[in-house]
């Protein structure tokens, strides 16, 4: 009965979205018919009730599955969000990486490697927002880039990475470039 598409992919004949509002991932087809990919389940802290974890952003990852970010209901414990792998067909979700804090959006780079970006580490420490690369081995690497509440992330096929910043902010708002060590205010 609840609905909040956050996260969506266009893709040729379809859209994938990431539904914050029912925690699943849905493929919504050009005639319009709608089929449910995966459900993502409930996050749950030991000894304490299950919080409301959504999925956030999504990315295609190079082996062509779904990947999809989540951002923890609160208290938003540091370290406890996951990125989720759901097969193209869909299926159950599984964790691909975990160990991250309030995940707001994802992308993968030409290189297969993952960025998973943070709003917050955590809520509501917006200042306290990260760029995480995750190696195709899995070594993670923190880019070193000042953040207060980004809100979304694009990777070029030349592997700029571009991503928002400010995102609360009504008067604020802005892009960041990165390539390699460089970053410049667009």
């Amino acid at each position: 009965p609840d609905t909040n598409p956050y996260g969506i992919l266009v893709l040729p004949g379809r859209r994938i979205v990431a539904d914050a509002g029912a925690n699943d991932l849905l493929e919504i087809r050009a005639n319009g018919d709608i089929r449910t990919l995966a459900v993502f389940p409930e996050f749950q802290l030991p000894m304490a009730p299950s919080r409301d974890a959504v999925p956030t952003g999504l990315a295609v990852g190079p082996d062509g599955a779904y990947y999809v970010g989540q951002l923890t209901g609160g208290p938003f414990t540091t370290g406890v969000a996951n990125v989720f792998r759901v097969p193209p067909e869909g299926g159950d979700p599984e964790i691909y990486a975990s160990g991250f804090t309030n995940i707001i959006d994802i992308a993968f780079a030409p290189d297969g490697s993952l960025y998973v970006l943070q709003i917050a580490n955590p809520i509501p420490n917006f200042a306290g927002g990260a760029l995480i690369k995750v190696a195709p081995g899995g070594t993670r690497t923190q880019i070193s880039v000042p953040l207060f509440a980004p809100g979304g992330i694009a990777i070029a096929k030349d592997g700029t990475i571009y991503v928002t910043n400010n995102s609360i902010s009504a008067a604020g708002g802005e892009v960041l470039h990165h390539c390699e060590d460089f970053v410049d205010h667009l």
